[in-house]
């Protein structure tokens, strides 16, 4: 039966051809293609009014068996399509038989073909669907594609069209290669702390819970709050997020109850850290299983550091990934995932013998030349992180009277002493730099901030490095963050070297009042996730001066949908506040 099925066209073509031939007409076979155009798009047509269309119950058979988003109404389009170009295929075909014109005579047979019916039937029949199916593939790629954009970490953000299928295959990939997926077992809920738009989210977040049929939530998880709730609402959960949203919520996660129900962590953008796995180790119960690629190439090497120092620096190349390495030392990428059959990369690694791991030796795109020296960014940024008092560091090239230089963005650790101002602070840096660069580069510019300047994929953002040192806004020294959903709290050291306590009021310095709006206004903006415009400040008051040096509380808390209260206090006594409206 299931071979009747396969080839229940061929038996009728055969029917009809014995037909022709015993009773010598050629209108047996005449009206063959013109039955198969009817039957063929009846079944297209019945199909509309079913569950799926049938070019949606085709496509879903076609590997890797995965879909975008808005298949299912393309295909019906297409199913719509098809059983119209069917049914003027078979109207065609009629009037071939009864077209006049030459005839072909069969003389063995005694039968007389139409010219115009082999023409149509035979040739142009097929010629037709031929090009509905290039034309259709054109237009489905081009309706299918999504344009990225680079993180812009480096360099101005690129513009880069994937097609579907590129996305299609690394998703299927990983599904097939995550134990948390195997058939068997509860399926985890999908966690993100990351946006759906970019191509990390899109691949983790959006298809890669549609190929496995597991449950997402549709929540972007901005507070560690809202992921400790989510994780105990759920039996098994499979976490996407960022190494920077892991370090914030394990420096934090012994004040938590943290269950220990993730069955895999995935993490992209910034390199983790040792010291951030071995946190998110501890406080997880698994280390997270890092992902090394662009938006370029897609995905091209996993880690899981933790196992031992020797081990953790090495990536592990994807199955259908390969990779060498150019004369520049640059890594070369060929993937299935990549918008392009090579790709050169902007970082430098070290290629194992077997070819299929490697180490990363820094970015090749970050090297600038200094003073007629080559100095290496991301090298410059470990050594200074490498110093006591600072946690993080961020290089980045200045223009001034006589050529580029180095500006630096610095991270101070928690409880360094900012007592001696910011002046002293940055003289103090470089004087221990100075045998660390080469000579002639050291930073001459220094910005003491909060946090660095991210984007949602973790990665530091060349061009806001250049816009904070080239501003002349200052932060304070900030201490002690505490956060929440709905309120963000911290300590605030303004200095006295602040170039918004000159001029004010000569002869005696004090915050202005517009400074503390701009200042709740830039931490606003950090504890919300976004920028925004201020439209109106209401509830204004201004009660107590503050004066450099002084420790002062910011406290913000979110009303509504679109406003923030603010309030500085010194201890007890409240200074300012007011509630911004945006």
């Amino acid at each position: 039966m299931n071979a009747l099925r396969k080839y229940w066209s061929l038996l009728v073509l055969a029917a009809c051809i014995a037909a022709a031939l015993a009773f010598r007409r050629f209108v047996f076979v005449a009206w063959y293609p013109v039955l198969m155009s009817c039957a063929v798009a009846g079944g297209f047509a019945l199909s509309l009014l079913g569950k799926e269309p049938l070019c949606y119950t085709l496509a879903k058979k076609i590997p890797p068996y995965i879909l975008p988003p808005g298949a299912k109404a393309y295909c019906r389009a297409y199913t719509v399509f098809w059983a119209v170009w069917l049914v003027v295929n078979g109207l065609v075909a009629v009037g071939t038989i009864y077209a006049p014109g030459p005839v072909w005579h069969l003389e063995k047979a005694g039968i007389d073909v139409p010219v115009a019916w082999v023409v149509w039937n035979c040739c142009l029949s097929y010629c037709m669907t031929g090009l509905i199916l290039l034309v259709e593939k054109a237009v489905r790629t081009k309706r299918f594609a999504t344009v990225f954009h680079t993180s812009g970490s480096t360099a101005a953000p690129k513009r880069i069209v994937k097609t579907f299928p590129m996305l299609a295959r690394e998703v299927a990939y990983h599904r097939d290669h995550l134990d948390c997926f195997k058939p068997g077992g509860t399926k985890p809920v999908v966690l993100a702390t990351i946006e759906p738009g970019h191509m990390y989210g899109i691949l983790w977040r959006v298809l890669l819970p549609q190929a496995t049929d597991c449950a997402v939530d549709p929540e972007v998880i901005l507070t560690p709050e809202s992921l400790l709730a989510k994780m105990h609402a759920a039996e098994k959960v499979f976490l996407v997020t960022t190494p920077s949203f892991l370090e914030r919520f394990c420096a934090y996660a012994d004040q938590y109850d943290v269950p220990r129900n993730c069955v895999e962590i995935v993490t992209s953008g910034a390199l983790l850290t040792a010291a951030a796995s071995a946190a998110a180790k501890r406080v997880f119960g698994r280390a997270p299983r890092e992902i090394f690629g662009s938006t370029e190439t897609g995905g091209v090497a996993w880690r899981r550091q933790g196992v031992d120092a020797e081990t953790d620096v090495w990536w592990h190349v994807f199955e259908p990934v390969t990779v060498r390495v150019d004369g520049e030392g640059r890594l070369v990428v060929k993937s299935p995932f990549s918008y392009v059959k090579e790709f050169t990369m902007g970082d430098g690694a070290e290629l194992a013998e077997d070819g299929r791991r490697f180490k990363l030796l820094g970015r090749r795109d970050r090297l600038v030349k200094i003073a007629e020296q080559r100095v290496s960014l991301p090298e410059m940024e470990a050594k200074m992180g490498a110093l006591d008092d600072v946690r993080e560091a961020a290089l980045a090239t200045i223009e001034g009277k006589h050529g580029p230089s180095l500006g630096a963005v610095v991270v101070l650790k928690e409880g360094v002493d900012v007592s001696c101002g910011k002046r002293a602070l940055a003289r103090g840096l470089r004087r221990r730099l100075l045998p660390v660069f080469p000579k002639g580069t050291v930073p001459r510019k220094y910005r003491f901030v909060h946090e660095l300047p991210r984007n949602a994929q973790g990665k530091v953002q060349a061009a806001r490095l250049r816009e904070i040192l080239e501003s002349d806004f200052v932060e304070p020294f900030v201490s002690q963050v505490v956060q929440d959903e709905s309120s963000w709290r911290a300590e605030l050291v303004f200095d006295a070297d602040a170039p918004y306590f000159q001029g004010h009021f000569p002869g005696f310095a004090v915050l202005p009042g517009v400074v503390q709006l701009g200042m709740a206004h830039h931490f606003a903006e950090q504890f919300l996730g976004r920028a925004f415009t201020l439209k109106a400040v209401k509830k204004v008051k201004f009660t107590h001066v503050v004066v450099p040096g002084d420790a002062v509380a910011l406290e913000l808390k979110r009303i509504g949908g679109n406003e923030v209260a603010y309030a500085y206090r010194k201890g007890e006594v409240s200074c300012a506040s007011g509630v911004m409206c945006f």
